[in-house]
């Protein structure tokens, strides 16, 4: 009911103006557009970039959808007027363009600019509270941007941070446990770099026959796809996996792809197996590599939760199964608190 009513308000937010945009697309393929071609011209400009952006404001105006994209709309309908309206007729589009739109772009790089500020400033409040790079980042962006674009925003920056910047070794403090040694996930993900690598060979060759520009552009996509698996390699010993006594709560990492938070009053129970998890998904593998990765441990909650995975995106489950370098050791710190909240 609720990812009913989700689609139902994103039709809403969107089919409105899509409406609004189809309708005026029928005006000027109209015979009444070839005997008043001026004056519609006229009216389709100004409801193209002012009215329908107007519309969809006050459609999201009390929603979590930036602001901004309000903005985007009407540089989609400058684009739209190019197209649509003849040339004779775009004077009005003209003097937008050198008067309007200057002063919209300025707008809209200030407004950047003081997003930037405001995500370093949150950033390094969160960051002296000696949260990884990615957390930090996650709460600084989120408390700046809605939350699906703050999650976005934050995994693209932890993209370049864990690729390019993140180089000191990090050592492993008590109740944190690395996951990352003695598994399968980095060979695993090394794997399907070298056939990203490959395929994006092939598929260039291949597509550049038919269009260059798609050739470079599918190219350049899986060359950013090889960065990400990069990234998210080298994020796993960077983000190990804690158990907070004092908060009263363990916390799963699978570097910034993925993060599980379980109160210890949730834990029901701790296995020590290897075996392949069941069909029915009665065990849901935290690795966003799905079956592909190893576990060595599942652990059992006594109702549903639910863990993030990468982009924010959610997945419920009661029993996840995941992989700790030292098992033996994470199973009785597990066991120990679980034992004292009982």
């Amino acid at each position: 009911m609720k990812q009913l009513f989700i689609s139902r308000n994103y039709f809403f937010v969107f089919g409105i103006p899509l409406l609004l945009i189809s309708t005026l697309f029928l005006v000027v393929n109209s015979s009444f557009f070839i005997e008043y071609p001026k004056e519609l011209s006229i009216g389709i400009t100004l409801d193209l970039l002012i009215t329908i952006p107007f519309v969809y404001f006050l459609i999201i105006r009390k929603k979590e959808i930036p602001k901004i994209t309000v903005v985007s709309l009407f540089v989609i309908g400058i684009v739209i007027v190019s197209i649509i309206i003849p040339k004779e007729h775009q004077a009005l589009l003209s003097q937008i363009k050198t008067f309007i739109l200057p002063a919209v772009e300025l707008g809209v790089f200030s407004f950047l600019i003081f997003k930037a500020r405001k995500i370093i400033q949150e950033f390094k409040k969160q960051h002296s509270n000696h949260l990884v790079f990615y957390n930090a980042m996650q709460q600084a962006v989120s408390a700046v941007f809605p939350n699906k674009i703050g999650e976005l925003l934050a995994t693209e920056i932890s993209v370049i941070y864990y690729g390019f910047l993140a180089w000191k070794k990090r050592m492993l403090k008590e109740n944190e446990f690395s996951y990352h040694k003695n598994g399968t996930s980095v060979s695993i993900i090394m794997g399907l770099i070298l056939v990203v690598l490959i395929e994006t060979i092939a598929v260039h060759a291949l597509v550049q026959k038919w269009n260059v520009i798609v050739a470079w552009l599918l190219t350049v996509l899986s060359i950013y796809t090889c960065l990400q698996l990069f990234s998210l390699m080298r994020s796993l010993s960077k983000i190990p996996i804690e158990v907070d006594l004092i908060n009263k709560i363990l916390t799963l990492k699978y570097g910034f792809f993925g993060e599980a938070v379980i109160p210890f009053e949730n834990i029901k129970g701790v296995d020590l197996t290897e075996k392949d998890l069941p069909t029915d998904k009665s065990i849901i593998p935290f690795s966003p590599l799905g079956n592909l990765d190893t576990h060595n441990i599942v652990l059992h909650l006594n109702k549903k939760a639910v863990f993030k995975s990468f982009y924010g995106m959610q997945k419920t489950y009661i029993s996840i199964a995941f992989f700790v370098d030292k098992k033996h050791q994470f199973k009785k710190v597990i066991e120990d608190v679980s034992f004292n909240q009982k």
